[in-house]
């Protein structure tokens, strides 16, 4: 198969990369360290030092790490500005004929990473450790009074049907109670809290989502200048687009 007909070029190209960058990650010897950010080489140390490994019952298991990293690696060190620039940087010579026609457009003009995981792999653990990733380094930026860009504190969280939306709301704050208020503590951040956050960061991961996480009926009926977790469901949004709506109140994500 020739490099423009394996669309999985830039995957597997991007993962054995990553592979070389973080040879050693769990006893923090990896290169990767060297050029992630201080809040992000913490969560790494955490999500996959051997120290923290050890001492849980529960892990990410290695598609979802490879997810995570990929992104990271993506995103936060080649500081991709659209899948053209990606591929540039990691795979310049599979970036020709058709795959570039296509790299080209528009609709690819940002940061864009699709992540290929089956039904039942934990892509919703993926999914919230990334935003801790991305929410926890825009806070840093923001306490030191910089603005680093690759980072954001707004979210749009779109599930494929009322379902998967149902299972996302459980995950980020939690099950629902007989008076339809949400549990937080059986959410994924308090449930599995030694997974995902280091104890020092815990009280503030717990105060961003509880106070900026919006379902689809209270999304642009607050101020979401302190940040956004906006969740809802593609048909929803098809419906409003067919109502004629432009938007619902959702700020820009970075990523």
């Amino acid at each position: 198969m020739s490099t423009e007909e394996n669309p999985r070029v830039l995957s597997a190209v991007l993962t054995h990369k990553v592979g070389k960058l973080s040879a050693g990650l769990e006893r923090g010897t990896a290169e990767l360290y060297r050029w992630v950010t201080p809040v992000t080489g913490e969560l790494l140390r955490w999500w996959f030092g051997n120290e923290t490994v050890q001492s849980r019952s529960f892990n990410f298991h290695p598609g979802q790490r490879q997810a995570m990293l990929n992104v990271i690696v993506a995103h936060e060190l080649l500081g991709s500005r659209d899948l053209a620039d990606l591929y540039r940087q990691v795979c310049p010579w599979a970036l020709q004929g058709s795959r570039l026609a296509e790299a080209a457009q528009e609709t690819h003009a940002h940061p864009k990473y699709c992540l290929k995981m089956a039904g039942g792999t934990g892509k919703t653990w993926v999914l919230e450790a990334l935003l801790l990733w991305q929410m926890l380094n825009r806070t840093a930026a923001l306490d030191e009074a910089r603005d680093d860009p690759r980072f954001t504190r707004h979210f749009l969280i779109v599930a494929p049907g009322p379902m998967a939306y149902g299972r996302l709301l459980d995950a980020l704050l939690g099950r629902e109670r007989e008076d339809r208020s949400r549990d937080f503590s059986t959410s994924d951040f308090a449930a599995y809290a030694d997974l995902f956050v280091p104890p020092a960061r815990r009280g503030r991961v717990e105060r961003f989502v509880r106070g900026n996480a919006r379902m689809t009926r209270d999304i642009g009926l607050k101020p979401a200048a302190n940040g956004l977790i906006a969740v809802t469901h593609r048909h929803l949004l098809g419906a409003a687009q067919a109502d004629g709506e432009e938007d619902i109140g959702i700020d820009t994500p970075a990523m």
